[in-house]
């Protein structure tokens, strides 16, 4: 197989379960009045329906990478996507953690090469999954009222800093049954990759609302370091609601774009989930 359907495989369960922001699916309450002294703890499941494009240069060739968010949906078996934070006044500790299990199949017939060899088939089987770690630690440098010092609507910019730890690997099995003069033929592949991308990032948020907020983050990072990407940034928007007392939900946008060894990719789609907050 060559090298470009595999690494689409690959790269494919970026546009679902890469990172959004831990915090970021679901936060109204994240924009609210400062905490009191004792820790607030959030559990937000979420779902990024996003699209990959980008480029895939190898060997002095260039190809065009373009998979829709059908196409990962299609091809999904497993997906576990959720994130956890506490929070106590100024300070906030995030994570992300999101496994993916996608596998596709392929088949083509095969014409034969001699005239006299019956018709064979080309299949292709693969499982792809993907691991994502991701943690970020945040600090409030500035919280102030949207009005007067009494409105408890309030404007809120953190400074964050972490990391998002990738790990990806693909298993092809590859078969060429008979009908032209070299079949039968198979052959297994199996590729996988792994780094980490250290962070440097913004987070604003508005309370606009008693129940409303609007969230906008930011971060950059990748800095070659080690086996990390070259560039890495990201930004996304969400408009949040408290529908209980302890549950919001959230929609909102994001875009991520990763420039590693022989990619360029950019994922960008919508931003849906809920939060729990205790």
């Amino acid at each position: 197989m060559a090298i470009r359907p595999k690494l689409l495989l690959i790269l494919a369960p970026l546009a679902l379960s890469s990172p959004a922001p831990a915090q970021e699916p679901a936060t109204a309450g994240d924009a609210s009045a400062p905490s009191p002294s004792g820790w607030e703890f959030s559990v937000a499941p979420y779902l990024w329906g996003a699209g990959l494009n980008g480029t895939l240069s190898a060997e002095g060739l260039e190809s065009d990478i373009d998979v829709s968010f059908s196409d990962i949906w299609d091809a999904l078996d497993v997906g576990v996507l959720g994130t956890f934070e506490a929070r106590r006044g100024r300070l906030s500790l995030a994570s992300n953690l999101v496994y993916m299990k996608l596998s596709t199949d392929v088949g083509n017939p095969v014409s034969p090469l001699l005239p006299s060899a019956p018709p064979g088939s080309f299949e292709a089987d693969t499982v792809t999954q993907s691991l994502l770690v991701e943690g970020l630690a945040g600090w409030e440098v500035l919280s102030v009222p949207l009005a007067g010092t009494a409105d408890p609507r309030r404007f809120a910019l953190d400074l964050r800093g972490g990391f998002r730890t990738w790990w990806l690997d693909s298993d092809v099995d590859v078969k060429l049954k008979p009908g032209v003069p070299v079949g039968p033929f198979s052959r297994s592949f199996d590729e996988s990759d792994d780094w980490i991308d250290f962070l440097l990032g913004l987070r604003a948020s508005a309370h606009v609302t008693e129940k409303l907020a609007l969230v906008v983050s930011g971060d950059y990072g990748g800095f070659d370091i080690g086996s990390s990407s070259h560039r890495t940034w990201s930004v996304a928007g969400t408009v949040n609601y408290q529908i209980a007392k302890h549950w919001d939900v959230g929609v909102g946008w994001r875009t991520l774009e990763i420039e590693r060894d022989i990619v360029d990719v950019t994922m960008e789609g919508p931003l849906v989930g809920g939060r729990y907050h205790f």
